[in-house]
Parts: C-alpha cells; sequence; structure tokens
C-alpha cells in the first residue's frame, strides 16, 4: 500500500462518516447515503444519527444501478460549486451522482498547471467536472467518453458556466489515444479517470489491469516535453507501486509521484478511493 494523498475539503462537500459498506455525504443543502465498497470499517455515528441527517438514499439493484429512495424532500437535480465552477448533482438510475468529490485534488492540480491556450485532454471524462475546470482557464478541452449519457452531461456541465473551448468526442480512449498520436498532435496536461472495467462503443468489454500499461505507455508520446500527466484508478488490483513501475518506464526522466486518493471524512474515518499517478 503507498502513502496516503488526501483530497482536499470544500465548502459545498462534506464527507460526513463512513462505514459499514455505505458512506454519508454533504452536497450543498443535502445529504445522501451511498454505497461505498471501501468502506468496510465500522462508521462513528449510527444508523439512527445517518437516518435522521440524510435526504436520500441509494438503494443497490444491480451493480452501480438501483433507485434513489426519498427520506425527506430533495430534488432530482442541483448544482454545487468548486472555486466558483458549477457541477451538477443529480440523482439517477446509478449510486454515481455525477461528481467524483475526491477529484478536487486533480481540479487544484488543473488550475494550477494549465494557462490559457494551452491544450487538455480529458479521457474517461464523465460529466466533465475535469474539462469545465480547464476551459475556465482558457484552455483549449478535448473531452473523451465513449457513454453518449456522459457527454451529455458534460455538457450540461459547460452550458451552466457559459465556458466555451471544450471538444466532446464520442471514443474509445485506447483508439482516440493510438489516432491522436498518428495525427502528431500533444496537450500540456492529459488526465484520465479510467473506471476498473469498461464497455467501449462497440460493446467490446475490457478490464483497467489489462490496458493500464498501454494507456500511460501511449499518453506519454502525447505529452509536450514539459507536460504533465494525471492518472486516477479505482481498480484494487492496481496499486501505487504498479503505477510507480510503469510511469518510471514510461517517463524515465521525469518525476513521478504515487499514492492512495483518500478522503478523511468529519467524523475522522479515511476512505480511501483508489491509486494517483502524477508524472511532472
Amino acid at each position: 500500500m503507498g502513502h496516503r494523498i488526501f483530497a482536499p475539503t470544500w465548502e459545498s462537500y462534506e464527507l460526513i462518516d463512513a462505514g459499514d459498506g455505505l458512506k454519508l455525504e454533504r452536497w450543498g443543502a443535502f445529504i445522501t447515503i451511498r454505497p461505498e465498497v471501501n468502506a468496510y470499517f465500522k462508521p462513528a455515528l449510527s444508523k439512527k444519527e445517518w437516518a435522521n441527517q440524510a435526504h436520500a438514499q441509494f438503494i443497490e439493484d444491480r451493480g452501480t444501478f438501483g433507485n434513489w429512495k426519498k427520506i425527506k424532500p430533495i430534488p432530482n437535480e442541483w448544482f454545487i460549486e468548486f472555486n466558483e465552477i458549477k457541477l451538477i448533482v443529480a440523482l439517477r438510475t446509478t449510486k454515481h451522482t455525477g461528481i467524483f468529490p475526491e477529484q478536487a485534488i486533480n481540479w487544484q492540480n488543473i488550475n494550477n498547471s494549465l494557462n490559457a491556450e494551452d491544450h487538455f485532454l480529458n479521457l474517461f471524462g464523465y460529466s466533465g467536472a475535469s474539462s469545465v475546470m480547464a476551459t475556465a482557464k482558457g484552455a483549449h478541452v478535448v473531452h473523451v467518453d465513449s457513454s453518449k449519457s456522459a457527454l451529455t452531461w458534460a455538457k450540461e456541465n459547460q452550458l451552466i458556466n457559459g465556458t466555451i473551448g471544450c471538444k466532446l468526442v464520442l471514443e474509445d480512449a485506447l483508439l482516440f489515444i493510438d489516432r491522436e498520436i498518428k495525427r502528431k498532435h500533444q496537450y500540456h496536461l492529459i488526465q484520465m479517470d479510467p473506471p476498473a472495467w469498461g464497455i467501449g462503443t462497440k460493446g467490446k468489454k475490457w478490464q483497467l489491469e489489462h490496458q493500464i500499461d498501454h494507456l500511460i505507455s501511449q499518453s506519454s508520446n502525447l505529452l509536450h516535453d514539459a507536460g504533465k500527466l494525471i492518472v486516477s484508478t479505482y481498480s484494487p488490483k492496481i496499486t501505487p507501486a504498479i503505477l510507480l513501475q510503469i510511469g518510471e518506464f514510461s517517463f524515465p526522466n521525469r518525476t513521478i509521484k504515487t499514492g492512495m486518493l483518500a478522503t478523511k471524512s468529519t467524523t475522522g474515518k479515511v476512505l480511501e478511493h483508489g491509486s494517483l499517478l502524477l508524472v511532472e
């Protein structure tokens, strides 16, 4: 296990407590209960205290899919803010709300690294939080995802912020990288946040542990000499040590940092989210 890299706290989001396979979170004014496989410990607060606070709880049906059970009045959609950027929170058919709050550490990195007119590639871009951060900085952004619904969500996040300069691409990330290399395109910052497993645009299934080496090594061909790479992984099979090995081989003359991305709850519980790789 690598050392923990803690995500920063921010006003609109709070991990209140975690445990017994669940997490209690505040998104602006509303509080939810969601499944969390890494919350294998006991929570600090009682079930009654959780129920008293929560507005809604996600009930799993199959995998990440299921239904939101409303306990108190709560809208199906609202937005919260990070550094004056609006991000849509939505209760839909999965446990995911459209925001991975621990990614705030990468949003900070984007804010600190990108300049106007820089080129940013967001692979597995999902609902586009990182893409909005980058376009707000004046960067040229390419946002890639193989899900049409994810691209729609990303477009909605761009619209509510009035940001321009984001190109949305419906494509398998691996294929897109290979094509960009042939086109000789380069980027100042690349971020990828791949799921542990996925289904590409043509229905082809893949597992991250079989693709992560290719993703990182090929990304080295897309980065400017001083460009940065951010990789977040949520697969338990991919450890910081594995990412370090791949990173050092793919970027032999660069600074490589790895660790376990983690969040600390208000009650003091630590939730690990997966491995993080930074190439600087």
